[in-house]
């Protein structure tokens, strides 16, 4: 089984193989170590989800390192030209310098509430966690388990059905004539009798019927010499069809229908695991996205409240009012944005645990779910043509429509052969014996020694007039064939626009990432660059107000521009996994049951 967390090679640039999953994790050279420090960042994560107060003592930095006050040029690798449609390089900066820009993502997997609670998760947990409790997945798993015993009891019908049975008369008639009893004026004839033996239809359409009988009868007839005679009877017959049920008939074909609606069973199985694990995903990922923000909310109150906290320490100086009655109001509405944090975050965790329904996450319903695989950058590269081939090759709903059309043709073979005549040839042959002075046994071992075989054959012939059942059925299912056709193709070129989309949307993502990040830390420059200046004009009673109302825009947009390269980010990992989907890797997991 493929591990998500462990499939990002080490090697950049690693070449993917098609219709497998690629991980979503920093390799071991990219990984930030959960100690490294974070430049300007404070562990706001670490504490409850409450928001920092006003009157907290001021930092002795409040300024936000950054790796220049200017503006980097814009890269003109990652200008957007509708000649290329190719991947992009990774990113235009480094590896420590994503790892600032994105300095949330060491942090996302740190608790926030009950550390000795937590439970760390990834996607390839989640993903085998579902596949073994989702009350979904189960309950159409059952579906293969049904077409599979409906399977066996088609099979069942060629099944040797063993019979026996005994009977005893006892008759008293009036005699017709003196010849019926010689005598008598009434026959009188007791007779006791049992046969058994095997009978059914094999495979091929032949119907068998062997088995031995065994009997006694007296009589008061005159002419019954011996009397008390015991008899027996070893009996064969079939009947094998000519025509009509000689390639198929009804028994064998609800075999193969069975059959191949197992099949259609198990891609439906498989196409409910690739449904449920893309909304496990998803909510995997809005986790994350929910606690990632809150981390960014989080640094964005922090600096407003480092604003606040300075002003109110030099209110007795040369702090103005104004400026003052701004951060707090600053401070009171980036506060009431991150107030409902821990609500959403906790309806999050209960969205996956009922999507996933794994004792593991449902035991302690409290528990705290820190999300360990990072959006990041992932360097793999997909070629389209080669994408598609795979999703051909792997996507359920083709595998479900190939059944349904091997069911189709099923069943216009049978109705085709209910349109021939039937023609059978039947035959049977007997042994028998027959001994006096009620000797049964004598009488079984005459019927192999005294003798010789008794044998007959022929043929039956039928034919309905006009037949138009079996005609009917054959339209019908000549008219299910071509619809089924249909729908083939529209679904074959649906994989091909959503797989081509796909790719399509990795490439774009992956760029966008690069363009965010660069607009994060243009974002980052202007934010450090005003507020040096409101430093340095913050006394002043007309600029300073200015100075500060674009500060706090400027941190605003900051926060604007992380939260755009988180999405950026998610985008990206959600579109990588969207590929695996459309190339149907993901019914890889079912082998885990």
């Amino acid at each position: 089984m493929t591990n998500l967390l462990k499939l990002w090679d080490a090697s950049v640039g690693a070449k993917h193989v098609p219709g497998t999953l690629p991980g979503a994790v920093l390799s071991a050279e990219a990984e930030p170590a959960a100690h490294d420090p974070v430049v300007g960042a404070t562990k706001v994560h670490s504490s409850p989800l409450n928001a920092p107060q006003i009157d907290a003592p001021a930092s002795s930095n409040i300024t936000e390192a950054t790796d220049a006050q200017t503006v980097e040029p814009f890269p003109a690798d990652l200008v957007a030209t509708p000649e290329t449609d190719s991947l992009p390089p990774l990113s235009s900066l480094d590896q420590a310098a994503q790892l600032k820009t994105q300095w949330w993502t060491p942090l996302v997997s740190d608790p926030l509430r009950d550390p000795n609670t937590a439970l760390a998760i990834d996607l390839d947990q989640l993903f085998v966690l579902t596949v073994m409790y989702s009350g979904r997945v189960l309950a159409v798993e059952q579906t293969k388990w049904i077409n599979q015993a409906r399977t066996a009891q088609a099979v069942s019908e060629f099944d040797p059905t063993v019979f026996g049975s005994s009977r005893y008369d006892s008759t008293s008639d009036p005699a017709e004539s003196t010849l019926t009893t010689g005598g008598p004026a009434r026959l009188e004839d007791d007779i006791v009798a049992g046969d058994a033996g095997v009978r059914g239809q094999n495979s091929r359409g032949v119907k068998y019927n062997v088995g031995q009988s065994l009997g006694h009868k007296n009589s008061n007839s005159n002419f019954f010499i011996p009397n008390n005679q015991g008899y027996t009877r070893l009996f064969a017959n079939m009947t094998h069809p000519l025509l009509r049920g000689r390639k198929i008939d009804v028994n064998r074909s609800l075999v193969l229908t069975a059959q191949f609606q197992t099949k259609g069973a198990q891609a439906s199985y498989h196409e409910s695991i690739q449904q449920q694990l893309i909304q496990v995903s998803d909510a995997y990922w809005q986790l994350y996205t929910e606690r990632a923000t809150f981390l960014q909310r989080s640094r964005h109150l922090q600096r407003a409240t480092e604003i606040a906290n300075l002003l109110h320490a030099r209110a007795d100086h040369d702090s103005s009012r104004t400026q003052v009655l701004r951060t707090r109001a600053a401070v009171a509405d980036r506060t009431a944005d991150i107030s409902q944090s821990d609500a959403r975050i906790r309806n999050l965790e209960s969205n996956l645990r009922s999507l996933v329904n794994a004792p593991e996450l449902t035991s302690n319903r409290d528990s705290e779910f820190l999300p360990v695989q990072p959006a990041v950058v992932l360097p793999v590269h997909f070629d389209a043509q080669i994408e598609v081939a795979a999703a051909l090759g792997q996507r359920p709903e083709l595998q479900r429509l190939n059944s349904e059309m091997d069911v189709a043709r099923t069943r216009l073979r049978l109705a085709n052969d209910q349109k021939k005549a039937t023609l059978n040839f039947v035959s049977e042959a007997y042994l028998a014996g027959r001994q006096g002075d009620s000797d049964v046994l004598g009488a079984l071992t005459d019927q192999f020694t005294v003798g010789r075989p008794g044998y007959g054959a022929g043929l039956v012939y039928e034919r309905p007039m006009g037949n138009r059942n079996a005609n009917a059925s054959a339209r019908q299912a000549y008219f299910q064939i071509s619809q089924l056709q249909h729908l083939t193709t529209e679904t074959t070129e649906k994989i091909y626009t959503e797989v081509e989309s796909a790719v399509r949307d990795v490439a774009a993502s992956s760029k966008a990432i690069d363009l965010r990040r660069i607009a994060r830390e243009a974002a980052a420059a202007e934010a450090d660059y005003l507020l040096d200046r409101w430093r340095s004009l913050g006394n002043d009673p007309n600029l300073g107000q200015i100075q500060l109302n674009d500060l706090l825009q400027a941190q605003d947009r900051l926060l604007q521009e992380e939260q755009n390269l988180l999405q950026a980010l998610v985008q990206y990992n959600r579109a990588v996994l969207e590929v695996q989907r459309a190339t149907g890797a993901l019914v890889s997991f079912a082998s885990l049951k």
